[in-house]
């Protein structure tokens, strides 16, 4: 009787493990690269000199004859009390941000700006890329850098 009862417990222990492998093997696979409709790629890259000078590269390449425009906004924040909050850099723009607009499938630039203090910075890209392939694609990048 203790026999089969063990049997029984040590079949139903293998089937749970069973049941539950793909999913342990699916949960460690790559992630899939997402997909835009009107977007190869995007790029922004940003460097702090010795000098406090903050350089933001920035970037995209949509695709050819589906591509049309996109609105590139940029803005700069710093750390604050912490790092319990942030508050936007003073750039001299309308929101303390730079707003591109770009007609065409391409676009290359770069944003300058002499920070005022040392501390932590954040940088954010946020592309609106549209197109005939869909939906605008809504593409955010973000990096901090210590000065």
């Amino acid at each position: 009787m203790i026999k089969k009862r063990m049997i029984s417990i040590l079949v139903l222990c293998i089937l749970i493990m069973q049941a539950f492998s793909p999913i342990a093997l699916a949960a460690e696979s790559t992630p899939a690269e997402p997909r835009y409709n009107n977007t190869i790629n995007t790029t922004a890259n940003a460097s702090i000199s010795s000098k406090g000078v903050l350089t933001i590269a920035l970037g995209f390449t949509g695709i050819k004859n589906v591509t049309r425009r996109a609105t590139i906004v940029t803005y700069v924040e710093k750390q604050q009390l912490f790092g319990l909050y942030w508050t936007r850099v003073d750039i001299g723009e309308i929101d303390n941000q730079w707003v591109d607009y770009v007609l065409g499938y391409q676009h290359e630039g770069t944003h300058t700006i002499e920070l005022s203090s040392r501390g932590t910075y954040r940088v954010t890209v946020k592309f609106m890329i549209y197109g005939t392939g869909g939906d605008p694609d809504e593409i955010t990048s973000q990096s901090t850098h210590a000065y």
